[in-house]
């Protein structure tokens, strides 16, 4: 009997860090559904109609930086300063983003003096951790009139790996994540003036199950496969590529991100 991985059994924010820093490699390239999601954050901020001229901004989960090149174009006086509680995805950040602060951090408590920031930006981090807190947290970080720009995932996600893994045992294979409508609706209850609200999939296609998982697991969303704490055997494995083929498109196997976007101002 194979042992159990010892990354399964860790607490839920420490198996997600430890995740995120063995990718960090080979997040750039996999990372493709990430880049689309932010460029499209950064279309939603500039088709806003918000008019920003930030002095500072925060990067909450900037991972390897891939966004911070395009507020550096937008706003290249402003002071950038790039969060992430990976210190893999840090090390990876540093190289593209000269200039700009790092800080090795929890975006569920922002050690950042309070309203210190003109824009707070992160694009799919949120999902993570809990979106409640990361709100709270928002406000707090943003100056008056500050304003949030979040990418983040919606609770239809991957719903081709749930379907396939569904028969396989009673675990847990897709990250949980709360509905986006009840983000909207504090988000408004809290007193945020919605801007921009927008939910659509994103997806991705594979010639297989197994390079469909390792695009996955190298941008460090390795929830779909560490719940588990034995291995599945090959005749189950078979058995879920089995049914992962009854869902194969002309393009290839399906893979669905259910994407929300959200711009708002204080």
């Amino acid at each position: 009997m194979a042992e159990p991985n010892p990354l399964a059994a860790a607490p839920a924010k420490q198996r997600i860090r430890q995740a995120f820093d063995h990718a960090a490699p080979t997040y750039d390239a996999a990372a493709d559904v990430q880049r689309e999601v932010c460029d499209r954050l950064g279309t939603h901020l500039t088709e806003s109609g918000i008019d920003l001229a930030p002095a500072a901004i925060l990067d909450a989960g900037c991972g390897t930086g891939y966004g911070v090149r395009w507020l550096a174009q937008r706003w290249p006086q402003a002071r950038l300063v790039l969060m992430d509680f990976a210190p893999g995805m840090l090390a990876a950040a540093r190289a593209r983003c000269a200039g700009a602060e790092l800080i090795c951090a929890d975006i569920e408590a922002l050690p950042v003096l309070e309203r210190g920031f003109d824009l707070y930006w992160s694009s799919l981090a949120w999902q993570w951790n809990d979106p409640w807190r990361c709100l709270a947290e928002a406000r707090r970080a943003l100056k008056p009139g500050g304003v949030l720009a979040v990418a983040t995932l919606g609770a239809d996600n991957f719903p081709e790996l749930r379907q396939a893994f569904a028969e396989a045992d009673d675990y847990s294979h897709v990250l949980a994540i709360p509905a986006p409508e009840r983000l909207l609706e504090n988000c408004r209850a809290d007193g945020w003036q919605v801007r921009t609200w927008q939910r659509q999939p994103v997806r991705r296609h594979y010639p297989d199950l197994r390079a469909l998982l390792r695009s996955v697991k190298e941008v460090g969303a390795r929830e779909v496969e560490q719940r588990r704490p034995t291995p599945f055997s090959r005749s189950a494995w078979q058995a879920i590529a089995d049914r992962y083929e009854r869902l194969r498109e002309p393009a290839g196997l399906p893979l669905t991100y259910d994407a929300v976007w959200l711009i708002a101002t204080r």
